[in-house]
């Protein structure tokens, strides 16, 4: 194609043929071309404005959102640096969409007798914590991090006990302005204290420029206060726990964050993937152990001297302890970590060999049981001098004394007073089985029948009677403690349990396995594993939440028959490079132990009438 000018014509060719087009012709070609040129100038102005546009409204969009959305905080931020304990939950609304998807959930609205939540859709989840609109109730509880901190173990003293009252804070980061938060906050704490105090009285008071609102009981023994910094609620059980964590909060005190075994133990338990996370530095657990010790031991605490030897010792061995809970299929798996000095692990691995279970050899247990624990050892008794000769290693004489004692009372509650011999004459495994709560028995595969007989008799002090095949019965002089020899093993424990496990056994019921039947480990690698009845933690959970929800609880059969369903939860101990790690699956983990803690006395009032 081709364009010739000659003699005023323009000629086009095309295809080798010739068109002739007049000059005048070229005027309107040229308008033309300029008006598609200004209509596509126009379009494309239009298209680029549009996206321009466009982009701008999401650039605008999205920055509000980035302005507005909640940022996640480290809460140890809040916490001061010589909290007793501490823990957190960065989404307390996956912790109750976890609960709510568990099976013992079901008891809480058969009880109750109507739904008690109601399950809302994800992306409205999602939208209402992004962009904060939506009920201030709903933007609070979708944005909410919480964390818990005991600040000092108070001990209250009356004319006949001793009782062990922790100071400590909830601290709330609502990521919402103060202004729209306040009130839905009063209005839960409100609610709160008229729920566990009946009729409290309320006060307000000013403190550096901080309102400080109180709730206190009728009794005038327990109270709530709370006040706000920023985006931040404290509420505690005393004034001096919620000033301590608020200037933390301001920066005028040091934080738990700068603590590095903190942040090692987030990750050795897994801590971002879980519910919650649990943290007690090395320095305070030795302080822990000295009020727990003697509650374990059944003495009540306040003897200074008794409580300073065991938190010197403690502080020997013990060293940070760890726990995260994170959801498993209908239920919840809690995960500890109990680390110790690392001379002591040392010492441990000499001796902590565990033996895989052998399904031939194991006792005769009944079907129903209040807990069970096996210890798979190689040989018992070189784990108990273990554990005794590295303990006593690294403390002193007099902590050395004492841990040996404590260590050789551990089966007093079997009617065992010579533990080293006792476990020198058996085999694993050794098991102890609590029909009951109250009342344990321990059961044992019998290395030498002659030798154990020996020590019943002689060295325990107690009597055989009334002989008979494959059977020979034991009994101390009191009628306390009672013995039994059943096809190879040793049963020993509270003469009625002893008698009632001999009669669970014979029937058609018990079982004969490695494990019984409907209990599952959680692995093959544990030296000690142990399936518990969850049946009581459950009911005070459940009577606590419909307690909490304004509900009158009714356990009706079916609830009763949904409750006993549960499975039993199951724990895994092992010996591990730093210390030792337990894991334990149940219904519904440690928050079936922790609620009904806000709520004791009505928990215990719904329970004592079922």
């Amino acid at each position: 194609m081709g364009v010739t000018v000659a003699n005023g014509m323009v000629t086009f060719e095309f295809l080798e043929a010739r068109l002739p087009i007049p000059e005048r012709w070229l005027v309107l070609i040229s308008c033309l071309r300029i008006a598609m040129g200004a209509v596509s100038m126009r379009v494309m102005t239009r298209t680029r404005w549009f996206l321009l546009t466009t982009i701008l409204v999401l650039l605008i969009l999205g920055s509000w959102l980035w302005w507005v959305g909640p940022r996640p905080v480290d809460m140890a931020t809040y916490a001061p640096a010589d909290s007793l304990l501490f823990l957190e939950s960065n989404n307390p609304a996956n912790v109750v969409e976890t609960l709510t998807r568990t099976e013992a959930w079901k008891l809480v609205d058969t009880v109750a007798g109507k739904q008690s939540h109601a399950a809302s859709s994800g992306w409205v989840k999602k939208f209402v914590r992004w962009t904060g609109i939506g009920p201030t109730n709903s933007v609070i509880f979708t944005r909410a991090q919480l964390a818990v901190v005991v600040t000092n173990l108070g001990v209250e003293q009356d004319e006949e006990t001793l009782t062990v009252k922790p100071e400590g804070a909830l601290l709330v980061e609502t990521h919402t302005s103060a202004s729209r938060s306040k009130p839905e906050v009063e209005r839960a704490l409100k609610k709160f204290a008229e729920t566990a105090y009946a009729q409290p009285t309320q006060r307000r008071t000013t403190i550096d420029g901080f309102e400080f609102i109180e709730w206190l009981a009728p009794s005038g023994n327990r109270k709530v206060v709370a006040t706000i910094s920023g985006t931040l609620v404290i509420v505690g059980n005393s004034e001096a726990a919620v000033q301590k964590v608020l200037a933390v909060a301001l920066g005028r005190q040091p934080s738990l964050k700068g603590d590095e075994e903190l942040h090692r133990l987030r990750a050795d338990v897994q801590a971002e993937h879980g519910l919650v996370f649990g943290y007690v530095p090395a320095g305070n657990s030795a302080r822990l152990l000295s009020v727990a010790v003697p509650v374990l031991l059944g003495r009540a605490p306040g003897n200074n001297e008794f409580e300073r030897l065991v938190s010197s010792s403690s502080a020997k061995i013990v060293a940070s302890l760890g726990w995260s809970s994170v959801p498993v299929k209908n239920g919840v798996e809690d995960r500890y970590r109990i680390n110790l000095q690392p001379a002591i692990v040392a010492k441990l691995k000499e001796s902590f060999s565990c033996q895989q279970p052998d399904p031939t050899s194991q006792p005769m247990l009944p079907d129903n049981f209040s807990s069970l624990t096996y210890y798979w050892f190689q040989n018992p008794a070189v784990v108990w001098q273990g554990l005794r000769t590295s303990v006593s290693s690294q403390v002193d004489a007099l902590s050395a004394i004492l841990f040996s004692s404590l260590l050789r009372s551990a089966l007093i509650s079997y009617g065992i007073s010579d533990p080293e011999k006792f476990l020198s004459l058996v085999d694993s495994p050794v098991l102890t089985l609590r029909m009951e709560p109250e009342s344990p028995m321990l059961i044992a595969k019998i290395r030498d029948q002659s030798s154990m007989r020996e020590l019943l008799t002689n060295g325990l002090g107690f009597q055989l009677i009334d002989p008979k095949p494959n059977v020979e019965e034991f009994k101390n002089p009191e009628d306390e403690f009672a013995a039994r020899f059943v096809s190879g093993f040793v049963v020993i424990g509270s003469q009625p349990e002893v008698d009632r496990y001999a009669e669970k056994v014979s029937s058609a019921f018990s079982k004969r396995s490695d494990i019984p039947q409907g209990l599952s480990p959680l692995s093959n690698r544990a030296c000690v594993l142990t399936f518990a009845n969850d049946t009581d933690r459950v009911r005070a959970f459940v009577s606590t939440v419909a307690t909490a929800t304004g509900a009158s609880t009714g356990w009706s059969d079916q609830s009763e028959y949904l409750l006993r369903s549960l499975p039993y939860s199951t724990t895994e101990t092992t010996l591990e490079e730093r210390g030792i790690q337990r894991i334990t699956r149940s219904p519904l983990g440690q928050f079936s132990t922790l609620l009904p803690l806000v709520f004791p006395a009505r928990a215990a009032n719904r329970n004592s009438g079922r």
